[in-house]
């Protein structure tokens, strides 16, 4: 027997058999392996994918003060590619919080799935676990908001109109589009464009377009009273206006206060003094050739059935508002609580609530334009020149031949918001 183990021992013959019936179980081992680490690759990236999406259907219900449990599921019942149902205690959502983003979402997802080989090997099937974070993080400065939420665009551009933004301007309108263009004779220049619905590609001199964006709301609701102090009386413009000039070259002042009506028409310079304006259920008028000048000045359209700003014909204006360098103490209201703010109109006026800016060249709006329920249409042959200009506005419109060129060089004050966009930020 010894010596035939010897002479088998020494035997060459057949041996690429025996080796490869030695490599047999790791040869098919390997394969094996591969296939399933392929499966379970596919799956975990299709997992993956539908984490990520719900993730972001989370972040647009959070914003928009929706169920996002409901948003999450939604979405999984159309994103999950992976032919697998969801393992039961699942998904797991969970509000992360960081100082850089808001509204985050993080949505935890698990399949669990028998995969062929090593099935064999073990007694449960795997469980594929992904996880997908969104949130909305600032992206792009604003000037010009438009609140309208549906029911057409928020803003619109027509005619010959030439704008120079030099910021970017945001439709919160659902509408399809949420901002429209009429014709082809107008100029529209901004960094950017976003919509809460789809814009058309025809706004030309845009660097970009931002469609289906998350709507960005009132930067200023709940900011700025509209209420006239108790201590104030409230009277006519004749009443608030003095002449500091003599003989037929009058040097007309108007004071800060409450008006019951404020329309010059003529074609006299007023200097507004410093402080603020509250004109009471009346209209910011100007017609003729009226000029209107005034510096650290805010002017608060209010009452019951507020007014609207109407400057028409040759009219001029050129008002700035406070800043943090010369707001304070005016009478009996501290312009430091209006910082930026030129105009601002009560939430009481009605959507129908018309405000038109059409005058001359020459004329300068330094400041914040607030119409939370008005809209604001800049038309006619108004050339205007506006500085670190902000326009929040039910609806805005650009129609007519009129030109704005807006400067936001050395603006140091508050006249932009960030916008927000929606990533992955895990």
């Amino acid at each position: 027997m010894i010596a035939f183990m010897k002479s088998l021992w020494r035997d060459r013959r057949g041996n690429a058999i025996l080796v490869a019936a030695a490599a047999m179980p790791m040869v098919i081992g390997a394969a094996g392996l591969a296939t399933d680490t392929i499966q379970w690759t596919l799956y975990k990236r299709e997992l993956q994918r539908a984490a990520d999406s719900a993730a972001f259907a989370g972040v647009y219900a959070k914003a928009d003060t929706q169920s996002v449990s409901s948003a999450v599921a939604t979405d999984i019942a159309r994103n999950n590619k992976t032919g697998i149902a969801i393992k039961s205690g699942y998904p797991v959502i969970t509000y992360p919080t960081a100082t850089n983003y808001i509204n985050a979402v993080r949505v935890q997802l698990a399949v669990q799935k028998t995969l062929p080989f090593s099935s064999l090997f073990m007694p449960t099937a795997p469980t594929i676990t992904a996880a997908g974070t969104a949130a909305m993080i600032d992206m792009y400065d604003y000037c010009l908001r438009a609140l309208r939420p549906s029911g057409g665009p928020g803003i619109t551009i027509g005619g010959s109109s030439h704008v120079n933004l030099g910021c970017g301007a945001m439709s919160d309108s659902r509408a399809n589009p949420s901002v429209s263009t009429n014709g082809s004779s107008y100029s529209f220049t901004a960094p950017v464009v976003a919509g809460a619905g789809t814009l058309p590609t025809s706004i030309t001199g845009v660097a970009a377009l931002r469609p289906n964006r998350p709507p960005m709301g009132d930067p200023y609701t709940g900011l700025y009273s509209t209420t006239i102090p108790a201590s104030m009386t409230c009277s006519n413009f004749v009443a608030h206006r003095t002449n500091l000039g003599t003989g037929a070259n009058p040097n007309y002042h108007l004071s800060p206060g409450c008006y019951t009506s404020f329309a010059p028409n003529g074609s006299n310079t007023y200097t507004l003094d410093p402080g603020v304006y509250y004109l009471k259920d009346t209209s910011f008028v100007l017609n003729g050739n009226d000029t209107l000048i005034g510096t650290g000045v805010t002017i608060i359209l209010t009452g019951t059935t507020p007014g609207s700003v109407q400057t028409n014909g040759t009219s001029r204006v050129n008002l700035s508002a406070p800043t943090a360098t010369n707001c304070g103490m005016y009478g009996i209201v501290n312009t430091c609580n209006y910082k930026n703010m030129l105009f601002i109109q009560s939430s009481n006026a009605a959507t129908s609530n018309n405000n038109t800016i059409n005058g001359t060249s020459g004329s300068v709006y330094d400041g914040a334009m607030y119409f939370p329920k008005g809209s604001v249409d800049f038309t006619g042959t108004a050339g205007n020149m506006t500085k670190c200009l902000m326009v929040v506005a039910y609806t805005v419109a650009f129609s007519g031949n009129t030109n704005l060129q807006n400067d936001t060089t050395g603006c140091v004050a508050n006249t932009t918001v960030k916008g927000k966009e929606i990533r992955l930020v895990a």
